[in-house]
């Protein structure tokens, strides 16, 4: 089964998005109408609620949910030899090029903007039958619940196919252990709502919710990837990343921030020691490892430049709807053509109204980067469909 996605001319939802009930919260984190602050609230998750249905809470808004759902347990990964892949020892995490989507989670929503629109299939199915390899989630506090809940922008657009943070990864998750074949997904966890939510103690709930369905040997964690050298980026730029042999069937996630969040989860930009996400950077900064430069066009000498020192890089195939409904392919043939590692767009199966579809062509379903990978590397190499189940 594939989705339909629709597009209408494009508006601007900035003044709509003004009027968001997120930007009546000052910056500790408390809610104007719950007076509830950030860190009161994750101090002491609640572990006691039943389990909410994740499929039944697809098609509601975060304030319908009537019950708060438990912390899942967490599996542990299992490393797979039958799966292993022809140059496995050779081949690492930056000589890839996956496709990703933008707004992973995103369903229509309840104002008829054009730019909000559009749709995507359950992240199972995105994983199993579209291709994609790597996933955003946008993060909103429930003060209530005291748990992160996946969504775009409270009340104008905020159905979601995976109503907590939770629900999205139990689903990345279900794939992964399904399929251990697969080359490292890629997620990318973007902070929304107040800045003041994502301090010490919230980013400290992130991490326990990860931990809550993947254990740390499922992660690809910065610490892994710096080893023993003195910081992340001296790490990338002179070893280089893990092999596909340490890293398949495994996940990385990665913050999209580069304001007041991010400084605190790096420790005011020093390093991202003990911590379970990799984070927006830029080149030579001790804790960048991953960079978002996501207009192909503009950024295309920075991206050769990223991806020249070991760097990985998230870029858009499209941004803006009414020019990918018209099939315009510039940006993505952009995208394509840099090498970057992870390529998101909105359209990752066919939709109606459109010829425009993003697939990373010869790609089963990622290929070799045409930028980084080594002479020898194969579409099958990076991940074939035959060897994703032992």
């Amino acid at each position: 089964m594939r989705f339909s996605f629709c597009f209408a001319p494009a508006t601007i939802a900035a003044a709509l998005v003004a009027c968001s009930p997120s930007n009546n919260v000052d910056a500790s984190g408390s809610d104007a109408a719950d007076t509830v602050t950030a860190s009161d609230t994750m101090s002491a998750p609640d572990t006691t609620d039943v389990t909410g249905d994740a499929e039944a809470d697809a098609a509601t808004s975060p304030t319908d949910a009537a019950t708060c759902p438990s912390l899942p347990s967490p599996m542990t990964f299992v490393r797979s030899p039958a799966v292993a892949h022809p140059m496995d020892d050779t081949l690492r995490v930056n000589h890839i090029q996956s496709e990703a989507t933008h707004n992973s989670y995103h369903l229509r929503g309840r104002v008829d903007l054009p730019e909000w629109n559009y749709e995507h299939a359950p992240l199972g199915e995105q994983l199993t039958n579209q291709g994609v390899r790597g996933l955003e989630l946008d993060l909103q506090w429930d003060p209530r619940c005291r748990r992160f809940q996946v969504y775009h922008v409270p009340s104008l657009d905020d159905r979601s196919t995976c109503r907590y943070f939770t629900d999205c990864l139990l689903a990345i998750r279900t794939f992964s252990a399904a399929n251990p074949g697969h080359h490292p997904l890629f997620i990318q966890v973007e902070p929304k709502g107040p800045e003041g939510a994502y301090d010490e103690a919230g980013f400290a709930q992130v991490e326990r919710e990860i931990l809550s369905v993947f254990d740390r040997s499922w992660i690809i964690t910065p610490d892994e990837v710096r080893g023993a050298s003195t910081t992340l980026a001296e790490a990338i730029t002179t070893r280089g990343w893990p092999t596909l042999a340490q890293t398949r069937g495994r996940v990385l996630f990665y913050l999209d921030n580069t304001t007041t969040p991010r400084s605190i989860y790096t420790r005011g930009g020093r390093d991202l020691n003990d911590r379970l996400m990799f984070v927006d950077g830029t080149m030579g900064e001790p804790f960048a490892a991953v960079l978002v430069l996501n207009d192909p066009t503009s950024s295309a000498t920075a991206i050769a430049r990223a991806l020249a020192a070991n760097y990985l890089v998230r870029t858009r195939a499209d941004s803006d709807p009414t020019t990918a409904r018209m099939n315009t392919r510039t940006q993505l043939m952009a995208a394509l053509a840099s090498g970057a590692q992870i390529v998101s767009t909105d359209f990752p199966a066919p939709t109606m109204g459109t010829s425009y579809v993003v697939e990373i062509p010869t790609g089963t379903p990622s290929r070799c980067s045409p930028v980084t990978a080594p002479m020898g590397c194969t579409p099958a190499a990076i991940e074939s469909p035959a060897r994703l189940r032992p």
